[in-house]
């Protein structure tokens, strides 16, 4: 595979000052370009030990409009790294539209260099790197451009380095695996080649360089990356494809304003029995015992470093809030937090669908309760056409592969939906409607959205169907009756909190 990265290849000075200022202007010229587009990019630079990649990530902010370049270096995880997903640390540093991210080694270095070192087995190495090929193939999709560099050196050359730096003390450990691997030539090559085998993908593809003259080096490198900005600019500007669609028509398959067809005339929220009630001095009682449950439990969790991550979904006055207030009241407001989530703002539109999501996920022990979330791309995007069929439809995935990281290794995925019929739905838009202080509760978009029952309806049903999984089940919690649907959410989450102490 490093064949001919391995050649040595060289330039002299003299060749290196005639292309310079042609290759930096093109360079830069291929990043305006891209900013103006709004055109997010990833560079990530990875690479046997030796080759100046701290060198080509100086180079890239020196000949780049360094206010649009932003470099992560990812070496000793911090304390609030280590007490949430790992993903977590990489996805709070993606670029939004029409910016530059650069990753010195990202999520490979770690990964390769433990594997090289016999800190990880192969099949967790290949289950890292299939997640990170899934990771990326989402932002492609969502119109990142990623670019992935491995400088490379011979065995040689390498061996000769090392004993360079040695020689004049010039050697630095970040990480307890940079000593070994650094030692270990063969084994960090053969890790390399497993990790590029299964990430190298046409979406984002790796770049095999030789890194044995700094000057071939540097041209390679900003010849490979001026190439990639230059084609995604020229996709930007390719003129969008006719739509197959008669203009102001979408089919059921796009999901906007889809109808419920004869497949999905009978559906999970059709089965619900709405009819539990509760009196109201049972309720209180009930409520209470099963708050102190939970009080309890969620100390036992922290204490554990077992985080919980709470979804609420549901029909408008279903009764969300409500439910939300009374399962936090069980909770020390120290560990708890609730994100109502609306709109995204312009910072959120300019990231991945998800980012906004990870950006609160919970540490170790803690508690993060979303009011609406991730679900909105399946759903309301959906049903209102605010998002294209293609991006929905592989938003499925996309959930289940987040949710199975919030999970991981032990931890907590709770999700809610809060079903109530049209027409108790109806009973309370127009009690809003007829009570002073609860009328900031009802809008128009409320009435629109009720006008799209059936499409929300069959949206809900594959929503469920495609994203309901044995560690992240959803929970139909019957709402019709506004005492029950509290008592009900409160005793599912306890019950959830047991059974993970039980594992932990």
């Amino acid at each position: 595979m490093f064949e001919s990265a391995s050649l040595g290849r060289s330039y002299s000075s003299k060749e290196y000052s005639a292309l310079k200022e042609e290759l930096r202007g093109r360079l830069f010229a291929a990043q305006r370009g891209a900013r103006e587009r709004n055109v997010p990019v990833l560079v990530i630079i990875e690479g046997v030990d030796g080759v100046g990649k701290d060198a080509v990530v100086n180079l890239l902010s020196e000949w780049m409009d360094a206010k649009n370049i932003r470099t992560h270096t990812f070496w000793l995880e911090t304390d609030e790294e280590k007490k949430r997903p790992e993903a977590w640390r990489y996805w709070r540093a993606l670029p939004g539209k029409g910016e530059m991210a650069v990753f010195f080694g990202g999520w490979y270095s770690e990964p390769i260099r433990k594997l090289c070192c016999g800190g990880l087995n192969e099949d967790d190495f290949n289950r890292r790197m299939q997640l990170w090929a899934r990771l990326e193939r989402s932002l492609a999709a969502s119109g990142t451009l990623i670019v992935k560099f491995w400088l490379h050196i011979s065995k040689k050359t390498h061996k000769e380095r090392l004993e360079e730096r040695l020689k004049h003390k010039n050697r630095r450990s970040f990480t307890p695996y940079d000593k070994k691997s650094e030692e270990n030539y063969d084994g960090l090559v053969s890790a390399a080649g497993k990790a590029i085998t299964i990430t190298d993908r046409a979406y984002a593809p790796w770049a095999l360089i030789d890194a044995f003259d700094a000057n071939f080096r540097n041209v390679a490198v900003t010849r490979a990356l001026t190439a990639a900005l230059d084609s995604a600019v020229a996709a930007r500007d390719l003129p969008a494809q006719a739509s197959s669609a008669a203009p102001g028509q979408t089919s059921p398959a796009d999901g906007a304003g889809a109808e419920r067809g004869d497949a999905a005339a009978f559906s999970a929220l059709d089965a619900v029995d709405l009819s539990g009630a509760r009196e109201h001095s049972e309720y209180k009682k009930k409520l209470a015992a099963l708050q102190e449950d939970v009080r309890a439990l969620t100390y036992k969790a922290w204490k554990a470093g077992i985080s919980s991550t709470l979804v609420f979904e549901g029909w408008d006055a279903a009764g969300k809030g409500g439910a939300i207030r009374r399962l936090t009241a069980g909770m020390d407001a120290r560990i708890a937090r609730v994100i109502p989530i609306s709109a995204p703002t312009d910072e959120e539109l300019a990231h991945h669908y998800l980012w906004r999501f990870w950006r609160h996920v919970p540490m170790a022990g803690f508690v993060t309760v979303y009011d609406r979330s991730w679900y909105g791309r399946v759903l309301v995007e959906r049903v209102e056409g605010l998002t294209p069929a293609a991006d929905w439809k592989r938003a499925y995935a996309e959930i289940n592969d987040f949710e199975a990281q919030l999970r991981a290794p032990r931890n907590v995925v709770v999700k809610y939906w809060l079903h109530i019929s049209q027409e108790e739905q109806l009973r309370r838009f127009r009690e809003r409607e007829n009570t002073p202080w609860k009328q900031y509760k009802i809008t128009d978009e409320d009435w629109r959205n009720r006008e799209k029952f059936p499409a929300y309806m069959e949206a809900a049903e594959e929503m469920f169907a495609r994203t309901s999984t044995e560690d992240a089940p959803w929970h139909i919690v019957p709402a019709e009756d506004k005492k029950y649907a509290r008592l009900e959410v409160v005793r599912i989450y306890r019950d959830t909190l047991k059974k993970a102490l039980k594992r932990a």
